[in-house]
């Protein structure tokens, strides 16, 4: 199924997810005061649980240096019996994603966005594995979303796909918080305007986006979410005030604060009889509203554990 999912598929899931990584968050601010300890993986346990679940960090990207796991991770993986993602990844999900981010038949982007950025545009989504035949209805908050994946070579995996991949030949019970349809519905309440706004940044700012990715993929190695936080509070790209204020407010409620109160509702069952492994992005632990802090509410013991490579 994955060699299905690869290419284009794979970028699309690799930008739902994306965002919420890379977004530019002033709110979340209110996680700098406490102290968030270098750690992605965090043991769950509570009176009454034979075993132990797992909350894992992620990025959702393909680069090398995050999709090894370091062997605390691929022990905490390999001991579950459940492996969840943000969305469960199957074939008739992704396939109905795809759809959704289509225009009308009849429609082009081509004719929503003015020439000069649609040839800058072009090249770039060759590069995440959309050629322009496929590309070409594509709504702007769908090639928006694209310009937030870095690109990869061909065939590359990012984690949360390898992590689905994984689960399933290993034939362990997979599972999603979300649906496709809830992931993608947060991007689609983009109004249009503000779209194609976001996209214009994205095109014109292609470089700095390079080197935003870089350093946050170099802070997620060494499990630095606090500095992801800090640094997330820089746009990746400049946006009009108004349109950042919007956005601004679009990424902490919609995109954050929204999504964690419904994946930790979502994930009671599975903690309820242990042995899970639950991978989310790692910008839904931090904060008074995120994972880890709600899960301590609910009774849970949430124990960091440091997987950082010595040298």
């Amino acid at each position: 199924m994955f060699a299905r999912l690869r290419s284009p598929l794979a970028a699309l899931t690799a930008a739902l997810c994306t965002a919420s990584l890379l977004a530019p968050l002033p709110a979340l601010a209110a996680a700098k005061a406490e102290t968030f300890p270098r750690a992605v993986l965090w043991k769950i346990e509570k009176p009454g649980t034979k075993k132990p679940s797992y909350l894992f960090g992620t990025a959702h990207v393909s680069d090398p240096k995050v999709t090894q796991l370091s062997p605390q991770v691929q022990k905490a993986f390999d001991d579950a019996d459940t492996v969840t993602t943000e969305v469960r990844i199957d074939f008739n999900g992704m396939m109905d994603f795809a759809k959704r981010v289509l225009m009308p038949e009849g429609e082009l982007l081509a004719n929503q966005i003015d020439a000069d950025h649609y040839k800058k545009l072009l090249p770039e989504l060759a590069a995440r594995d959309y050629p322009e035949v496929a590309a070409k209805r594509m709504k702007p908050w769908a090639a928006a979303m694209l310009l937030m994946v870095p690109k990869k070579k061909a065939g590359d995996l990012p984690l949360d796909l390898m992590l689905a991949k994984m689960a399933i030949e290993g034939s362990k019970e997979y599972t999603g918080l979300e649906t496709i349809s809830e992931q993608a519905s947060v991007f689609e309440a983009i109004p249009a305007d503000k779209q194609k706004t976001l996209l214009y940044a994205l095109i014109d700012q292609q470089p700095d986006v390079d080197a935003y990715y870089k350093k946050l993929i170099a802070m997620y190695v060494q499990r630095d979410i606090e500095g992801i936080v800090r640094f997330a509070d820089k746009d990746e790209v400049t946006l009009p005030a108004a349109d950042q204020a919007f956005f601004n407010t679009w990424k902490q409620k919609t995109l954050i604060d929204d999504r964690n109160d419904r994946m930790a509702e979502r994930m009671q069952p599975q903690l309820a009889k242990g042995g899970s492994f639950i991978a989310v992005g790692a910008l839904h632990l931090p904060g008074k509203t995120g994972l880890v802090a709600q899960l301590r509410k609910q009774g849970y013991t949430l124990t960091p554990i440091d997987d950082r490579k010595r040298k």
